[in-house]
């Protein structure tokens, strides 16, 4: 099976995800999420409302390495290992036009996912 593509919550009130990206090149991500190496993850951030970062996992099973991006105590979890690939910042990935792509927004967001193909053939599109 080939790799996946998935839309995931980055909370920025706990910690500062796009810093980490921008200044170390990749975030911990908990490794509870079905995400595997070589999957494609984009990032909807939680305080600008929009997909901004194209990441890829580039290894599983990680001591977590972002705790200084955290806001709060960052947790001493296993994780993923997401590399940036690219950063958006046009207005294209805004939440009012995904949601015209299949976007749904609220509870939603609590779990990555990757089954909406309308949606991530348009982020796919953007990027």
């Amino acid at each position: 099976m080939g790799n996946k593509e998935w839309i995931a919550f980055a909370n920025e009130k706990k910690c500062n995800h796009a810093k980490s990206l921008i200044k170390s090149g990749f975030i911990s991500w908990v490794n509870t999420a079905n995400f595997e190496v070589g999957d494609i993850v984009y990032l909807f951030m939680s305080n600008t409302r929009n997909v901004r970062f194209k990441t890829q996992v580039v290894a599983d099973n990680c001591q977590r390495e972002d705790s200084e991006y955290w806001l709060e105590q960052a947790p001493a979890d296993i994780t993923f290992r997401l590399k940036l690939v690219a950063e958006y910042s046009g207005d294209q990935l805004n939440e009012s036009v995904l949601i015209k792509h299949g976007f749904k927004g609220g509870r939603s967001l609590q779990t990555p996912s990757y089954k909406n193909e309308n949606l991530m053939d348009y982020i796919k599109s953007i990027f």
